[in-house]
Order: C-alpha cells, then sequence, then structure tokens
C-alpha cells in the first residue's frame, strides 16, 4: 500500500522543474524583496523623523534665541538715563519733555522697530500722570493691560499669547522699567511681535518647506474671558477636525518629542517642542502619506530592479536546467539505441559527465568480461613460447661484467677495468630486492656512480666523500636516496659549467640529526625556480605526479621517501645561487634507526 501511494505521488521531471523554480526562485526572490522593501520603507521614515526631529529643536533654539534678543531691547531702555529721568519726572514742564522725548527717545524707539522685523509695536505705559503722553509711545496706563502684568516684580517678565483669529496668534512681552536705584516702578514696557513671527520663523527655518506646521498656544486673555487652550495653525494645508485636536492634547501629556497618531487623514508623525517661557508647545504635524508620494519614484524603481533580478534568474535556472535535461534525454536515446556502445560526450566535470563516464566504464568492463576466455587462450600461448626462451638473470649479467673486468685487466687497461668493476658494483646494488639499507651501503654505490662519471668527464669531475662520525654509517635508510641528488648536481651543475666542477659529499651528525651534504659548485638554480622548488617541498604548491629529472627519479621522489620512512619532520632541503653552486642537505634521526651492516 505504501509503495502505491508513493508511485502516485510521483511526478514528471517538468512538474519538478516548476516547483523547483517556485521554491528555489520566486518564493525567496518575493520573499526577499518585501522585506528590503520594509526596510526601505522603515528607515525613510526613520530619517524623515529624525529630519523633523532635527528641525523642530533647531526651530525652538531659535526661537528662544529670538525671545532672548527681544526681552534685551527692555534692559537697553532701562539703563537709558534720559528715559528713565523721563518717566521719573525729573522734566517738570510739558515742552522740557517733549523736546527730551523728540530729542533722545524717539530714535531709539524707531531704531529698535525698523531695525528689528518681528516688532510691531514698543510702547511704555507710564506710572506718573504729571508725565506727557508722547504719542502710542509713552501713553498712560489702561484696563487692556493684563492683571499679571501688573504684578510683575523686579527682574520678572511675562509672555503673552493673544489669539485675534483661529489661525493667527500674536506675542507679546512685559516687565516693568524701574528708577535708576530700582526703589520703585516708572512704567511697564509692552513689545508687541507681528501675527506672521511665528510662520514666518517656520518658513525660515524650513527651507524645503516640505512639513505642516502647526502651533499649541495657551490662551489666556482676560480682556476676552478665555482662558483655554487652542490649536492655531501656521499653516492653511491640513485643516485639522476636532477628533484630530483632541487626538493631539493627549499626545502634547505624553510629553514625548517625536509620536504616531491615527488621525480622520491617516497615520500623522507628531514632533513637538515644549517652550517653558510661553507655557506652550510648538508641533509640526506630517501625513506618513505624503512622505511616501515623494518617494514613488525611488520604490517604482526599486521594484523595476526586482523584477529585472527575478527576470535574470528565471532565465539563468530555466537554461541551466533545460541543458541538464537535454543531456540525460541524449544519454538516454543512446541507451536505447545502442546499449553496448559507448557514449560520446564533451568534456566536463559536473555529476551529468560522471554518469556518463561511469556508463562508458561499465561498457569496457562488458567488452573486458566478454573477451576473457580469448584472452586467457593468448596467455597460454604466449607462456609456452616464454617457456622455451633462456633466461638472464642478474647473477649472469653480474658474472659477465666480472668476466670483462678480469679481461680488460689482463690487457693492460685499468681504466676500463675500473669503469666495469664501478659498473657491476652499480647493478648488484640496483638489483637488490631489499628496499632499506644502511648509509655505509648507501655511500659505497655512490662511489662506484661516481667513478663511472669520473671515467667520462676526466678532470671535469672532482669530488670528495667525507664521513665525519662513522657511526652513522649504520642508520638505516631506503635505497637511492643519495644517488638522484648527486646524479642532478652532476647533469644540471657541474657539467653546464665551464672548467673543473667539484662535488662534496659529507656525513655528520648536528644534535639528534645526521645529515648528509650535497654540494656542487656547479651553474647553480635561478631564483625564481629556487623558490618554486621549496613551495613544492613544504607542500604550497601540489605536484600531479612525481618529478621526472633529467638521469635521476627527482628530488620530490627523494623527499617524499624520505618523510614517509623517518616523517614529516624530515627531508630535504635546498639552497643554491646562480653561478655559485647549489647545496642539498638530506635530514634523518640519528638514533633509533642504527643496524648492523648486512653481510654480503
Amino acid at each position: 500500500m505504501n509503495r502505491l501511494k508513493l508511485r502516485k505521488l510521483r511526478i514528471g521531471i517538468v512538474k519538478k522543474m516548476i516547483i523547483g523554480y517556485v521554491v528555489i526562485i520566486l518564493l525567496p526572490t518575493i520573499c526577499i524583496g518585501l522585506l528590503y522593501y520594509k526596510q526601505i520603507h522603515n528607515n525613510a521614515l526613520k530619517d524623515f523623523a529624525n529630519n523633523r526631529e532635527y528641525f523642530i529643536q533647531q526651530f525652538g533654539s531659535s526661537l528662544t534665541m529670538n525671545m532672548n534678543q527681544i526681552e534685551m531691547i527692555h534692559d537697553i531702555f532701562q539703563t537709558n538715563k534720559v528715559l528713565s529721568g523721563l518717566l521719573s519726572g525729573k522734566y517738570k514742564t510739558e515742552s522740557d519733555q517733549v523736546n527730551v522725548y523728540l530729542k533722545e527717545l524717539v530714535p531709539l524707539f524707531s531704531f529698535y522697530k525698523s531695525n528689528s522685523f518681528y516688532i510691531d509695536q514698543i510702547r511704555i505705559y507710564k506710572s506718573d500722570p504729571k508725565v506727557r503722553n508722547m504719542g502710542t509711545s509713552i501713553v498712560d496706563s489702561d484696563g487692556s493691560i493684563p492683571s499679571r502684568a501688573t504684578g510683575l516684580k523686579v527682574g520678572e517678565g511675562y509672555w503673552l499669547q493673544e489669539m485675534s483669529t483661529p489661525s493667527a496668534v500674536q506675542m507679546i512681552y512685559y516687565k516693568k522699567l524701574y528708577n535708576e536705584d530700582f526703589s520703585r516702578a516708572i512704567g511697564l514696557m509692552e513689545i508687541r511681535l507681528k501675527y506672521t513671527f511665528l510662520s514666518s520663523m517656520f518658513h525660515s527655518s524650513d527651507v524645503k518647506g516640505t512639513p505642516l506646521h502647526y502651533y499649541m498656544a495657551e490662551d489666556s486673555n482676560p480682556r476676552k474671558g478665555i482662558t483655554h487652550t487652542e490649536i492655531v495653525a501656521l499653516s492653511a494645508k491640513l485643516p485639522l477636525a476636532s477628533p484630530d485636536k483632541i487626538r493631539i492634547y493627549s499626545a502634547v501629556q505624553k510629553s514625548k518629542s517625536l509620536q504616531y497618531m491615527d488621525s480622520e487623514l491617516g497615520l500623522l508623525m507628531m514632533n513637538s517642542f515644549y517652550v517653558p517661557r510661553l507655557s506652550s508647545t510648538i508641533l509640526t504635524v506630517t501625513p506618513t502619506s505624503e512622505l511616501f508620494q515623494k518617494t514613488q519614484n525611488s520604490v517604482q524603481f526599486y521594484l523595476l530592479m526586482i523584477s529585472a533580478l527575478l527576470l535574470i534568474l528565471s532565465c539563468a535556472y530555466f537554461f541551466t536546467v533545460s541543458t541538464v535535461v537535454q543531456r540525460i534525454v541524449k544519454l538516454g536515446k543512446h541507451m536505447r539505441g545502442n546499449l553496448l556502445a559507448k557514449y560520446k560526450e564533451e568534456q566536463d566535470s559536473d555529476e551529468i559527465a560522471f554518469l556518463v563516464s561511469s556508463y562508458n566504464k561499465m561498457i569496457d568492463r562488458n567488452d573486458e568480461l566478454t573477451s576473457k576466455v580469448d584472452i586467457s587462450q593468448l596467455r597460454q600461448k604466449e607462456a609456452a613460447y616464454l617457456a622455451l626462451q633462456a633466461q638472464i638473470n642478474p647473477h649472469f649479467i653480474y658474472n659477465g661484467l666480472e668476466a670483462i673486468r678480469m679481461a680488460a685487466e689482463e690487457s693492460d687497461s685499468p681504466d676500463v677495468a675500473k669503469m666495469i668493476y664501478a659498473l657491476g658494483q652499480s647493478i648488484r646494488y640496483s638489483l637488490s630486492k631489499s628496499q632499506y639499507v644502511v648509509l655505509r651501503d648507501e655511500l659505497s654505490h655512490i662511489r662506484s656512480y661516481l667513478q663511472i662519471y669520473k671515467v667520462r668527464m676526466e678532470e671535469r669531475l672532482q669530488y670528495e666523500i667525507e664521513v665525519e662520525d662513522e657511526s652513522l654509517l649504520r642508520i638505516a635508510c631506503p635505497r637511492f636516496i643519495i644517488q638522484p641528488l648527486v646524479e642532478n648536481a652532476i647533469v644540471h651543475g657541474i657539467s653546464k659549467k665551464r672548467g673543473t666542477g667539484t662535488l662534496r659529499i659529507r656525513l655528520y651528525s648536528e644534535g639528534p640529526l645526521a645529515l648528509v651534504c650535497i654540494q656542487d659548485d656547479g651553474a647553480g638554480i635561478s631564483p625564481e625556480r629556487l623558490e618554486m622548488l621549496r613551495q613544492k617541498l613544504d607542500g604550497i604548491v601540489s605536484m600531479p605526479e612525481p618529478e621526472q629529472e633529467q638521469g635521476g627519479i627527482g628530488v620530490m621522489n627523494v623527499h617524499e621517501r624520505m618523510i614517509s620512512h623517518f616523517g614529516p619532520a624530515y627531508g630535504l632541503t635546498i639552497a643554491s645561487e646562480l653561478g655559485v653552486g647549489t647545496t642539498i642537505t638530506l635530514s634523518m634521526p640519528k638514533e633509533g634507526n642504527a643496524v648492523e651492516a648486512p653481510h654480503r
């Protein structure tokens, strides 16, 4: 039953491709796109909120600075001795009062009124009825003065907000003037600012004009009998309904500089700055929908990029999958048409190529099995033929060379005899079945090897073998670890040098190590070649197969055999200078590997 259910669930390769496309390409791209869009949305909102927060803080600082400058005007008037004398009754006659006012005080009033863009009027309510009224600048006190202003003490000031219309607010500053010794009040100074003071500051501070500004002021004008909080719109772009104002009242009570709230206009972002001297809060209210309208171009570009990315990924997916399917279909057609023939395909290293390789190997194996009987018969015939042939064994070769050497000595040819003797010793050493020898046998083979080269090169080759410690000759080592290095020194070093070359082989100990130094004064190795050899020895550069040198099995072969026998801490090192010579040093443990030389 379970097998039947699994068979029913099996689907074709085309459907699998579609499911793979949805799971691997479509859904991840859409999910990543949505997450990235959400991140862009949140970052844009956060940046805009930070900008609004920075703006409202800057506006609050500018407002505080302008209020300080306006309050400083009172200090200047307070220190004016002419104005103090006039209000204190120093000038008795009206002509003196008018003369002093026109000559000394009118320029003062005009200067601050004309040079300050925000000041609408400067007025002083005098306390002494004997002082003459001077136009609108110095007048008698009346009922328009708020009670809080008349009760101010020395050094106290009072800011009043008057709302003439629901969309306009006028700020007025009150502070008393005193005589020179501050013993009595001589007047009350009133500085009226223009109705456009706050809105002008908003527009000048925010050059882009993007936010919608509102000013929340506490109107406590006793002349009108109003003592409630009202929101005055300094921009008519976004009129607030009553429910929205109630929400703003509640939000202001939370004392947070940045808040979000739902309204009839959608989600609103509100930044606030509280001004203690005004007992009021400065607000900027911005619908978040306007922010997203301004980023619409960026969103469209982002959607275009996501669509382009999805299209590219889809094309790459279908191209890759269709290529794999076509290769599988071709292999299937070949197997149906000619099962026993190899399938030829372009060389590749993917899984399909591995499948093709396995199929071809199966064909080869099948051919091998089908021809096994014929091959067995051919081998039987070949064995019978070889049984009839004479067998030349290694002892026969060595005995023949020994006979030739004795004939050369009888013919008075000592050099030929020495060379044949050395060749015979080398062949005998080479044909030995033992994989390991002692250094005594290895150096004995090197002496025979060098005698052959000496006869060939005559005076061009000079050599010496030095053994500093005879006990080192008993150390066991793999065969042919010195001869390839000696051969390289002669073939690639001394033979390429003009004149006589010297080869020195030195066996010595250094601490726990036994060292074999092969030194020549031949052509040397170039720095590039030397660096490459060192990297190969250190395993930095890998080699596909053991390096083959002319006349030997190579430096790498010797190094790897040393490591295999003694361990990774041992091996060989190379030092060389082009035109000077080369030194190769073999290192092996001095203790623990010494054996008795075999009897030969």
